[in-house]
């Protein structure tokens, strides 16, 4: 790349940071930097932008201890924000919180939460990680061979938000070739990660084996997809709106659910029924991380339209659809059963002798008053149950699990107390909280099929 060619990598990306108006000058941002290759040149793209464009850049890096060459990487991070004098906030990973299986997607999930630590800590409200097109393209091939909704084929959203802040891909028009020829033209250092060589990753084998295929074909492949993955996001949003407006003209959003109207229902064409029941489980399941299996939908599709006058359905998670003449419903069936025990799905909240227990997405608010735990579920383990201890019951801790009764008794709670305890369980009976004694301190791993939530306490 010649000396004209980074100019014109710098002027397009200041072209695109003008087109997307993220920030104005001086607006503090926070830099994930890996010391791989993208995100070193992420960060020497936003040192070059123009004054009137520039943020004030903050650097966030975590050493995930996994390997020997990380200290040296911590090391020259360390320099390199001091030299440009940019803040940098960096931790590592302790040792003897990696699991044994599930290693990236533990690593990911502590990265992450970190990430939001320092934005909370450091009152930042953008968050920028060097994604670029190349991965949006194995991220499209990784969802596309996976299958399911085409919502997923939206793949990298440009900006989405991210805590209480936004998280940013600026780099996702450029290719990870584009990226390499800047930083070896700008003779920037960086380190390579092994670990994206290694095939046991399945996305590692798509970069090996399928992409360089595609790219024989068309060299454009990369920016192809990128392209498809925008237009499709543009036509998702705009059903999004007019979806949610035939959702309003059919029916009301409730506190914790929706209630609709059959005979309007009923009177849409069959296509927009389709799609305005995709939406409607979308707002009420999917963004609660609850998965809705296509038989499930078919169902919903038939129910809604048949002229059986009353029926019902158990959908993922405790939640539940109630057909009623001409009246339909979906919510949880967050019912007490003889005041013994409770069952709590997403999105819901119990009322349990004078505390008002919920389960959040796991960004929601936690004011200073309440109490609350960070879980990682899979739809199996919902909805969540709260019950009194029953024999054997055990609590999940760092180093091994300690029997309920032996907490008790060392806790001094006497024994006319005990049976009137309450825990929350997943459907198989691992317990999470031991309320107002003790917490499950599992570490509990982002995985694929594992979504983030908060469990609140409002006393």
């Amino acid at each position: 790349m010649s000396e004209s060619e980074v100019v014109y990598m710098q002027d397009a990306f200041t072209a695109h940071i003008e087109q997307l108006q993220l920030w104005r000058a001086q607006t503090p941002v926070l830099v994930a930097v890996s010391t791989g290759a993208d995100s070193m040149a992420l960060l020497d793209l936003l040192a070059h932008l123009p004054v009137a464009l520039r943020p004030q850049i903050n650097v966030v890096h975590v050493n995930h201890q996994l390997r020997a060459a990380s200290v040296r990487e911590a090391a020259f991070l360390t320099d390199y924000c001091a030299r440009h004098g940019w803040p940098l906030y960096q931790t590592k990973w302790p040792m003897a919180e990696h699991p044994v299986h599930g290693t990236e997607a533990a690593a990911r999930a502590f990265r992450y939460a970190y990430f939001a630590q320092v934005l909370q800590q450091q009152k930042i409200s953008v968050l920028l990680t060097a994604h670029h097109a190349d991965d949006q393209l194995e991220t499209l091939l990784m969802r596309l061979v996976r299958g399911g909704d085409i919502q997923q084929l939206a793949a990298i959203a440009t900006q989405r938000p991210f805590h209480q802040a936004k998280l940013v891909r600026p780099l996702l028009p450029f290719t990870r070739q584009q990226l390499r020829t800047y930083v070896a033209a700008r003779k920037l250092t960086f380190f390579e990660d092994e670990t994206n060589q290694d095939p046991r990753f399945t996305r590692n084998r798509l970069r090996q084996r399928v992409v360089p295929v595609l790219k024989q074909m068309q060299p454009l492949a990369a920016e192809h997809a990128a392209d498809y993955v925008v237009q499709l996001q543009r036509l998702l949003r705009v059903n999004q709106r007019q979806m949610d407006q035939v959702l309003a003209d059919c029916g009301d959003f409730l506190a914790i659910g929706y209630r609709g109207d059959l005979t309007q229902w009923q009177q849409l064409d069959t296509d927009v029924q389709y799609l305005a029941l995709e939406r409607l489980l979308t707002r009420l399941l999917v963004q609660q991380g609850i998965t809705v299996k296509q038989r499930q939908k078919k169902e919903l599709q038939q129910l809604l339209q048949h002229s059986r006058a009353q029926t019902t359905l158990n959908l993922a998670a405790g939640w539940q659809f109630v057909k009623s003449y001409q009246a339909f419903t979906i919510m949880p069936a967050t019912t007490a059963v003889g005041q013994t025990s409770y069952t709590l799905a997403p999105g819901a909240t119990c009322q349990v002798n004078g505390l008002q227990v919920s389960l959040q997405a796991g960004t929601a608010t936690v004011s200073e008053a309440d109490d609350s735990l960070e879980v990682w579920l899979a739809s199996a383990e919902l909805p969540l149950k709260i019950r009194h201890r029953q024999p054997g019951d055990r609590l999940s801790l760092r180093n091994g699990h300690q029997k309920i009764n032996r907490i008790l008794i060392d806790q001094k709670i006497p024994q006319q107390q005990r049976d009137r305890l309450w825990l929350i369980t997943t459907q198989q009976n691992t317990v999470l909280w031991l309320l107002d004694v003790k917490k499950s301190q599992l570490f509990n791993p982002q995985q694929t099929d594992k979504i983030h939530y908060r469990l609140i306490i409002k006393k």
